[in-house]
């Protein structure tokens, strides 16, 4: 996610080492959507296992979501953790780990496989450097983000396409499709998580570009 218009180019290093720590985490999730491309553990494998897989993540995502918001002593143990990693709106919301999970099991209800993987991977990525690049570099605003993340999450974006397309998980035009699709969803003031509005929005256009269901 690009800079938001609270969030002003030259914060304070403690600031932005939060957010880089944050998005390290994000872009480590990455493993979900090679996961589902690759099947290297013994499970889960298949559209099958990898639902019942996702259905376990989410719900334990939101079961500690739950009583981390309801909770005053779990509350202080994550700030006492995760410090400023935790944005303001998040105190009293799900996490963007929790949409992103929530949206894991969501595509793969809803689309194939290989386009599941793909949605999930522009969200991680296109994310994650957008809001590195937003927060380091950013000087341009546009719908309260910066020119200059979104430019930078949309390389992130076309890179994880050529390397889906490439490895021969989806065709060019359908991967190539999904991450300018991704990128303008992540740019649009959408009042929806860009962990879970990318994924789906990005996914429903491969689909309908013609993957097999």
């Amino acid at each position: 996610m690009s800079v938001r218009p609270d969030e002003p180019p030259g914060v304070a290093p403690s600031s932005w080492l939060d957010e880089a720590r944050r998005k390290a985490i994000h872009i480590g999730c990455l493993l979900l959507p090679l996961g589902m491309l690759y099947e290297w553990l013994p499970w889960p494998r298949g559209k099958a296992e990898w639902r019942w897989f996702s259905i376990a993540l989410a719900l334990t995502a939101l079961l500690i979501d739950l009583v981390r918001i309801h909770e005053r002593r779990v509350q202080r143990l994550f700030r006492d953790f995760f410090g400023g990693m935790i944005r303001e709106h998040e105190r009293f919301n799900l996490l963007g780990s929790t949409y992103l999970l929530i949206a894991a099991l969501l595509a793969l209800e809803m689309f194939p496989q290989p386009v599941a993987a793909a949605s999930l991977g522009f969200a991680v990525l296109g994310d994650g450097i957008a809001g590195l690049a937003g927060r380091t570099f950013g000087r341009t605003r546009f719908f309260g983000k910066t020119l200059e993340g979104a430019a930078a999450g949309l390389a992130a974006c076309l890179a994880w396409a050529a390397f889906v397309a490439w490895s021969g998980h989806l065709t060019w035009n359908v991967a190539l499709a999904g991450a300018l699709v991704a990128s303008l969803v992540e740019f649009l003031p959408i009042p929806l998580d860009d962990n879970l509005g990318v994924p789906l929005v990005s996914g429903y256009v491969m689909k309908l570009l013609g993957m097999p269901t």
